[in-house]
């Protein structure tokens, strides 16, 4: 292939994305907007912010707001990754352009992993990271499936979705300054 043909190529499959963008977000404001999953997805995007605003220890205000921004950060790419291998996807977009994925990265995982991080620093960092694991993998995962907000693909097992959950919590206690042989020495 020259230059031109791979251009051309790369053209056609953005026109591909471009149209089905238009079609996802026809389907959305005719099918998805104001259902309850969306109302839901908005609850979910906005509640969380708002206890933490309510319930933080303002005195470490930025610690724990770049704490959330890593979370956000890894967790988005890691369900990007997810959504473009065809692992799992999300259906109840709060707005069209917009990731599906908004509730959970931008405001649920990063105010929950917060809180954690508030409320239970006497507990090992390693042992917080297994149980945020497996309360997201084993709870909120079926209960999101049950509420039809997140239909993972059958080849997505939840101990898959643990250790993925597991490892997000465990990096956000890591990126704050932690050294990995602290948090193994203890």
């Amino acid at each position: 292939m020259d230059e031109n043909q791979i251009h051309h190529a790369i053209e056609q499959a953005y026109q591909l994305i471009v149209e089905a963008h238009r079609n996802m977000t026809d389907i959305w404001r005719t099918h998805v907007l104001f259902t309850r999953q969306w109302w839901l997805g908005v609850g979910l995007s906005i509640c969380p912010w708002l206890l933490w605003i309510g319930f933080r220890d303002k005195r470490a205000t930025g610690q724990f707001l770049l704490s959330g921004c890593t979370i956000i950060i890894v967790s988005s790419w890691l369900d990007q990754l997810g959504i473009a291998m065809g692992l799992w996807h999300y259906h109840w977009e709060v707005i069209p352009f917009m990731p599906a994925n908004f509730p959970w990265n931008f405001s649920l995982l990063p105010v929950t992993v917060m809180f954690l991080h508030q409320y239970k620093s006497g507990i090992h960092p390693l042992f917080k990271a297994l149980l945020f694991g497996a309360f997201s993998a084993f709870v909120a995962e079926p209960v999101s499936q049950m509420a039809d907000l997140y239909p993972r693909s059958l080849e997505t097992h939840l101990f898959v979705s643990y250790l993925c959950w597991a490892v997000l919590a465990g990096f956000k206690h890591c990126q704050e300054g932690h050294r990995l042989r602290q948090v193994f020495s203890e």
